[in-house]
């Protein structure tokens, strides 16, 4: 695309950009002669004109948006084989490279960027548009230091394209707030979540909820606490941490009510740090008016004087009493430096001691015997060490260091308590992934035979729902397996057979109803199963849903046939609506690393494949998709490698 010129005007110069939904170009306005950015659309959008339609309202809706801390779009356009965005081009970075190149950001720098998201957010919500996709990678910021917000909008017809939404969703979890996670109406709030998310990572120079998978992170960005910043910042500015906190509530109510409220309570904060660092490292000194009196004679040395001289003499005296006092400050220093770097450079060598597991007091004490000091840079939860004593020190016992070298040291905060989730009614698959994800370990699981629970399903649980319990306490589960039922069973065939009938008998095969599907047909009768997912002879857990596609019957719509007998009748719907794709995956070289294979498609998002795999090996596997608009996505060790249309 580089050279090509967007309908006869957008000269495309070089991609800067290269993201899931689109690719990026830095391109020349030719008819206002200025730097641009051209967002064109992947193929796999393009060819979903729904989609694509949504796209166009939703960027021109952005495009009403005029504010300092916005990129500004100027115009949505296509030609006969791309849909573009044209958009403001910000020279700078991302603050995602910001994060990535300086790790953990000052109290300041975090107060000032996130400052100006709040206002563009504010800007944004006033005129009715939430972003649903704030993140590091979507704000941008000059070599001027201001700090732009882009793809406002676009994440709307993003999340409102039903085959792609769960892709999106995956793209951005460390960041989307719960009710995002649990699929329900997004509100401006979730943009305020999102907010806290970024706060805390340019705090912290970590997201607060990291998982092996998406779905891991999204768990835990509905039922998880982030650590509480102080433990990572113990100076942290209060009204900082207490601000950050609020906007990572799950309950959208517990965050601050509009993001013109965060703009407010920034700014506060802003003005107390610039004073606090006034403070810091300014040295004031007050002049003060002596008046015309004896005392302005006796400084001067010369009682009973008036007029012109004695109102000059006190000045300079300020001036020789200020060279004092810096002369002896400098003396003072030189004396402490004298003191200092001789017992760093050249004080004697000791031994470090042994300290992990003595209390903070007990380590202090043989430290300072030794001509070393404590120094407690972090605090963490530990199971195996009690509160208040060592976990790690650095340097380690037994290194040779110059006496006053501060040791280094971790102190536990003792076990991490957490509630047991309750999983009873889920299937052991769905208890185990809850459990793991909320911190606990599996521990035995035995069969039991309920007949007034559903069968393969969990009916009991040590310890109980709520138990409160160290993290990475075992959790036995008993499970109902049914009587005389095996564990797995093989799918029949229900196509063609009543949907009634097929409710009504089911269970007997140890199985159950999962999601229904409406669909009008000119081949089968009302009410007969068309399409059914798992297909016919597959083998499943006891218990598992079948989801199924049913005929409601030929169109409420008469379809004419023509007079003539040349004309053609309507074309009958395809029976067979299931693609099949044959996936080749190569796991990069390096540690195993876990292969998922996830299929969006009429059925709504399943996964299909879940595997670790050693590094350099190669995986082929045959899935598939029902409908025109199936897609596959995979990945490998938590990252999108693949995402792709069955059709392609």
């Amino acid at each position: 695309m580089i050279g090509e010129k967007l309908v006869n005007r957008y000269e495309i110069l070089e991609k800067v950009g290269d993201g899931g939904m689109a690719l990026v170009y830095r391109a020349k306005d030719t008819l206002l002669n200025r730097i641009v950015a051209v967002k064109v659309l992947r193929d796999q959008f393009s060819s979903d004109m729904e989609f694509v339609e949504r796209f166009r309202r939703e960027a021109q809706s952005a495009a009403s948006l005029s504010h300092p801390n916005v990129v500004n779009i100027y115009d949505v356009g296509q030609t006969d084989t791309a849909h573009f965005i044209v958009m403001e081009y910000v020279q700078g970075q991302n603050l995602s490279a910001v994060i990535r190149e300086k790790g953990a950001l000052s109290d300041h720098f975090v107060v000032n960027v996130a400052l100006q998201i709040a206002k563009a957010l504010a800007h944004a919500h006033q005129h009715g548009i939430i972003h649903r996709d704030i993140k590091p990678h979507n704000i941008l910021i000059t070599q001027e230091g201001q700090v732009k917000v882009t793809d406002f909008g676009i994440a709307q017809a993003v999340s409102a394209a039903n085959l792609t939404q769960t892709g999106v969703v995956l793209g951005s979890v460390h960041y989307f707030s719960p009710e995002q996670a649990r699929g329900v109406n997004v509100h401006s709030s979730s943009d305020l979540y999102s907010l806290g998310v970024v706060m805390y990572e340019m705090l912290t120079g970590r997201q607060p909820f990291r998982g092996d998978t998406p779905i891991a992170v999204a768990l835990k960005q509905t039922q998880e606490t982030p650590i509480p910043l102080r433990q990572y910042l113990p100076d942290l500015h209060r009204d900082l941490e207490q601000l950050v906190m609020r906007l990572l509530a799950k309950d959208p109510e517990q965050r601050p009510r509009d993001a013109e409220g965060v703009v407010r309570v920034l700014q506060r904060i802003e003005r107390e740090l610039e004073a606090g660092n006034g403070d810091e490292h300014t040295v004031v000194l007050t002049a003060v008016d002596v008046p015309e009196n004896k005392e302005v004679d006796e400084v001067a040395g010369k009682k009973g004087q008036k007029g012109k001289g004695r109102r000059k003499k006190p000045a300079k005296s300020r001036r020789v009493g200020t060279v004092i006092l810096i002369l002896a400050f400098l003396v003072a220093l030189g004396w402490g430096l004298m003191k200092i770097i001789p017992m760093l450079l050249f004080g004697e060598d000791v031994q470090v001691p042994a300290i992990v597991g003595l209390n903070t007091m007990q380590a202090e004490q043989l430290l300072r015997a030794s001509g070393l000091i404590l120094s407690i840079e972090q605090e963490v939860y530990d199971n195996n060490i009690p509160a208040g004593h060592i976990v790690t020190q650095e340097p380690v016992a037994g290194r040779i260091v110059k006496q006053g070298r501060p040791i280094e040291v971790r102190v536990s905060m003792g076990p991490q308590i957490l509630e047991v989730p309750d999983v009873a009614g889920m299937s052991p698959r769905e208890a185990r992934l809850a459990l793991t994800q909320a911190g606990f370990v599996l521990g035995e699981e035995r069969e039991v035979y309920d007949p007034d629970a559903p069968v393969n399903a969990i009916v009991e649980q040590y310890p109980e729902p709520g138990t409160a319990v160290e993290i990475g306490t075992a959790v036995d589960l008993v499970i109902n397996r049914g009587r005389e039922v095996l564990p797995y069973v093989v799918v029949p065939d229900f196509r063609g057979q009543l949907l009634a009938d097929v409710r009504s008998s089911i269970q007997s095969y140890g199985l159950s109803v999962g999601n229904l599907w409406q669909e009008y047909s000119t081949v089968y009768s009302e009410g007969l199963v068309i399409e059914q997912n798992p297909k016919p002879g597959e083998e499943v857990e006891v218990g598992w849903p079948i989801d199924f596609v049913y005929s409601q019957g030929l169109p409420k719509q008469p379809v004419r046939v023509p007079d003539t007998p040349q004309a053609e009748l309507p074309p009958q719907p395809a029976q067979d609506q299931w693609r099949s794709l044959r996936v080749q995956i190569s796991v990069p070289e390096g540690p195993p690393q876990e292969v998922t294979i996830l299929v969006i498609d009429d059925f709504g998002a399943r996964e299909v494949y879940r595997e670790t795999h050693p590094g350099g090996e190669r995986v082929e596997r045959i899935v598939q998709g029902r409908g025109d608009g199936a897609i596959l996505q995979v990945y490998i060790g938590g990252r999108m490698f693949e995402n792709r249309l069955f059709k392609e």
